[in-house]
């Protein structure tokens, strides 16, 4: 495996952990509230206290870093559902306030058509990229992970596809409308793999004619980034295709528009990482992020994990 590919997978994690911090403070706020409570969020941010969610400290993570680490760490080279179901219950149990207050953990843990658990689709992208797992393998794979809803697997098949064509680029030569025409493609493969749904195909034809349009607008065609699969991953794919070239830029934006804001900036986060590597990581962010250490320890023993061919 290339230390390029490493560098980038690293950076897809990364990068993924450090935009959710950015976010988490807007998490469930409209942009006019975002603004109201913080003027316009520029860097690390506390997250306050609200009805349905605990304060956290600046330079925190939250949920989706943590179901990112379980899948990780629930990787023997790709997550068991069991596993990832006792890695996530022990976060939830030791870092309770990341989660909404009213976080319960039924069986399966995924949601009913939402964003949570995309994280799956990391160590997939991985695997896929440096020859170690076919699509066929991959697809067999997804197939196991029942019950779980058809547009989670196929939001699972479009972001895997998606980092790992990023994976293969140079930031340098990347074209925001090939990046389009391949969402397109695995789009339509995922329908073929997981038939059944075409909400996130519908969602992104409304969004593409906007694409020259602000970013708010696409917010608002998008649930106002909600947690609905075809929201989130569309939106995320909208900003990066807008602000491709600037990390910083990227998840700014992101982040001031609230919604889902914590998942859409660790979406954002992720994709950045995959086509730049650590490079586009703004030092004092990676500096400054609370969690660098524990991701960075799980990053080696996944790397452990690949290395010794468990799986």
């Amino acid at each position: 495996m290339s230390d390029q590919i490493k560098n980038k997978f690293h950076a897809t994690c990364m990068g993924a952990a450090i935009g959710e911090a950015i976010g988490m403070p807007a998490e469930g706020m409209t942009p006019e509230q975002v603004s109201k409570k913080f003027g316009r969020i520029s860097d690390f941010t506390n997250r306050p206290e609200s009805e349905d969610l605990s304060p956290v400290g600046a330079g925190h993570s939250a949920r989706q870093t943590e179901a990112m680490l379980s899948v990780l760490a629930a990787s023997a080279p790709l997550p068991d559902l069991q596993e990832f179901a006792f890695t996530i219950k022990q976060a939830l149990n030791k870092y309770p306030e990341k989660w909404p207050k009213s976080t319960t953990f039924a069986w399966p843990p995924f949601p009913d058509g939402g964003h949570y658990t995309f994280s799956f689709a990391i160590p997939a992208a991985r695997l896929l990229n440096n020859g170690r797992m076919t699509s066929e393998e991959i697809i067999e794979w997804m197939h196991t992970l029942t019950p779980s809803s058809v547009v989670w697997q196929q939001s699972i098949w479009l972001y895997m596809r998606l980092l790992n064509y990023l994976f293969d680029q140079e930031p340098g030569s990347f074209e925001p409308d090939d990046f389009l025409e391949q969402a397109t493609k695995y789009i339509r493969e995922s329908e073929n793999h997981f038939p059944g749904d075409y909400k996130i195909r519908r969602r992104m034809q409304v969004t593409e004619p906007m694409m020259g349009e602000p970013l708010e607008s696409i917010a608002k065609s998008c649930g106002n980034v909600s947690k609905l699969a075809e929201d989130m991953i569309t939106f995320v794919g909208a900003v990066f295709y807008r602000h491709h070239d600037d990390y910083k830029t990227a998840l700014i934006e992101a982040a001031n528009l609230g919604g889902e804001s914590e998942a859409s900036c660790f979406y954002l986060g992720s994709l950045f990482g995959a086509l730049g590597g650590n490079e586009v990581l703004p030092a004092e962010w990676v500096d400054g992020f609370a969690g660098r250490d524990r991701v960075e320890s799980i990053l080696d023993k996944f790397e452990e994990n690949i290395k010794a061919g468990i799986g």
